[in-house]
This record gives C-alpha cells, structure tokens and sequence, in this order.
C-alpha cells in the first residue's frame, strides 16, 4: 500500500509538470531493448516457490532472457532540456530450480512494466545529444513451475515489484530519427539500444 501511495503521488506531480509544457507540442516515441534481465540479479524467492519448499532451501541455475522490450513516450519542454514520460514494457526468462541438489522444475515467469520517467539532456550538439535520468513504477510478473518427478504438480503463481530504473547516461546520435543507447540499471536492463523518432 505504501508503495502504491507513493506512485500516485509521483503520477500527479508528473502530470502536474506535463500539463506546464502542453503549449509546447515536440515529442519523443522510442523502441528499445534492452540486455541483461533485472530478475536474474534479484532473489528468485516468491510466494509460489516458498510454498511449495517450505524450508526455502532451492536455488535456481541456467537462467536465460529474451531481454527487455519497451515502447516510451517522451514530452519535451520548451528548452529541450528536460523529458517526461512513460514506459511499458515486456520481458520473459527462464531458469532451472533446484531443490536440495536435485531437480525441482522448469520456472518460466513474464513480466510486464508500466513506469514514468524523468530525463535532463545536458549536452546538444547537433546530430548528438546526452541525457540522464530515472524512472519509477510497476512490474506485474507471472511465474510457472513445471511438474517432474520431484515436483508432480506444475504451480504458477503472480508477482508485483516496484520497477525503478537509473539511466546513468543516454546518447541520441541523429535528428528526428535517431539511434540511442543507454548505460544505467533497473526494469530496462543495464544496457539498452533502439530507435528514437521526435515528432515536431
């Protein structure tokens, strides 16, 4: 609850500060990916797998990702200094569990991201410009456990996590059509490449 009370309090001031540029009309659509899945640097505890080994003691191995795919809208202020938006977003992995030496099932989980962002661009020179910033929000996951001969049953179960993300530097090489690659850590992975379109 306390983290939903404090989303909704970033929301409004978000939307307090994008109706201040609404008379400036540029804006900013993105398509990225982005390598290096969150949850495989995460606890692999949930509520599912803590109910079906009570005594917690399984682990996971052989984790794989297809990565982080996400969709952003970006609004820019009349300096083009400063960018708000949001992001949405889609990742699915997959790993081994182990419990006690032996194995234990097949976890499959696929998340779902719904964050807002804030982006200062320091540096504009041209075809290159360079920014940072961060974003706050939700991530909605669902997970399965595959049945085995330890584990008859398949289980599945949901997740909910606070989804941040630290862009610690962003560069746009181009002018309306761009590419960009961002350097930081959270819900969109540690690196993350794609294509920028700006609509004047």
């Amino acid at each position: 609850m306390k983290k939903l009370a404090i989303l909704l309090v970033l929301m409004l001031s978000i939307s307090g500060l994008n109706a201040q540029f609404a008379s400036y009309d540029r804006n900013d659509i993105m398509v990225t990916y982005g390598f290096f899945s969150p949850d495989q640097f995460m606890n692999v505890e949930s509520t599912m797998l803590d109910e079906q080994f009570e005594d917690k003691r399984y682990v996971r191995d052989n984790f794989s990702s297809m990565g982080n795919i996400f969709l952003s809208y970006r609004h820019i202020n009349r300096a083009e200094t400063l960018f708000l938006g949001f992001s949405i977003g889609y990742s699915k992995n997959k790993s081994e569990i182990y419990y006690v030496g032996q194995f234990a099932g097949d976890l499959e989980r696929t998340f779902y991201t719904l964050a807002f962002e804030a982006n200062y661009r320091y540096v504009n020179k041209g075809l290159i410009q360079v920014y940072s910033g961060a974003g706050i929000g939700v991530t909605y996951g669902q997970e399965t456990l595959s049945s085995t001969a330890f584990h008859p049953q398949e289980s599945s179960g949901n997740l909910m996590r606070l989804a941040y993300q630290f862009n610690v530097v962003g560069v746009r090489i181009g002018k309306r059509i761009a590419g960009i690659a961002e350097f930081g850590y959270g819900y969109k992975g540690i690196v993350n490449l794609g294509l920028s379109v700006q609509l004047y």
